[in-house]
């Protein structure tokens, strides 16, 4: 993994065209595979079960109609943390195709960072410095890796990864760079990923009475990512072995 630097380039990206927007377009197709994955691993009941308080009538409400809280309020949320992993993936790709230094990003990056938005108030001091620059080095490495990939001459995805690479290099960048749920395994109880469910709106008619019912999902977002993980790293890993048979 790379250190956090100064080098030599230009700030502003080179234009490699094609091959960029397919790397854009393939982690795109990979990452709607792994939210589709967490959303069919996903058990809205265990959360709702783990909710008390005075949230227990409302969330008894929910639990027996869980089918269109998983609909408006599940899929929708995972939606938005998939759109914003895309959207830090372009201050990554900028890093990618430049030699300017990671700090130039960094801000931008950690900004898309889903586990920095999730991470609780009560991470202070060090732990918290630690925690971003972990987030901030996972990132880095995500660029580095992709350097020669965004650098590649080809209009073909696939033709271009097994120019940049080799194929173990290349299956080594699919279990690193897509196994998501590592920051999550690392520090799980600095991350608090909730949800704010309005009864009215999932279920309707006399439940617009109930209150909003908030409720934390962090056990179940790494269980359900795990899920996913262990059926989207496989199958990319097996495309990248097609690729060097072909």
């Amino acid at each position: 993994m790379a250190n956090i630097g100064v080098r030599d380039r230009s700030l502003q990206p080179t234009e490699s065209g094609v091959t960029r927007r397919a790397v854009e377009r393939e982690f795109e197709r990979y990452l709607s595979q792994f939210v589709d994955e967490t959303y069919a691993a996903f058990d809205v009941a265990a959360v709702l079960r783990g909710s008390n308080g005075s949230g227990g009538r409302v969330a008894g409400k929910l639990l027996n109609n869980s089918r269109p809280l998983e609909r408006h309020v599940i899929r929708p949320k995972l939606q938005s943390y998939q759109q914003q992993i895309l959207d830090q993936l372009e201050p990554v790709l900028d890093y990618a195709a430049t030699d300017a230094a990671f700090d130039t990003y960094a801000d931008e990056v950690l900004a898309r960072d889903i586990y920095w938005d999730a991470l609780r108030d009560t991470v202070r001091g060090d732990r918290r410095d630690q925690i971003r620059e972990r987030l901030l080095a996972r990132q880095q490495s995500f660029g580095d890796d992709l350097e020669p990939l965004v650098a590649a001459d080809s209009d073909d995805f696939w033709t271009a990864v097994t120019d940049a690479y080799d194929q173990e290099m290349a299956t080594d960048i699919v279990q690193t760079h897509f196994e998501f749920s590592v920051p999550l395994q690392e520090d799980q109880n600095a991350f608090a990923f909730e949800l704010s469910i309005d009864p009215g709106e999932v279920l309707g008619g006399l439940a617009r009475a109930l209150p909003t019912l908030d409720v934390e999902f962090t056990d179940e977002a790494l269980r359900s990512m795990r899920r996913a993980e262990q059926q989207v790293i496989p199958s990319a890993k097996a495309d990248v072995e097609q690729a060097y048979e072909s």
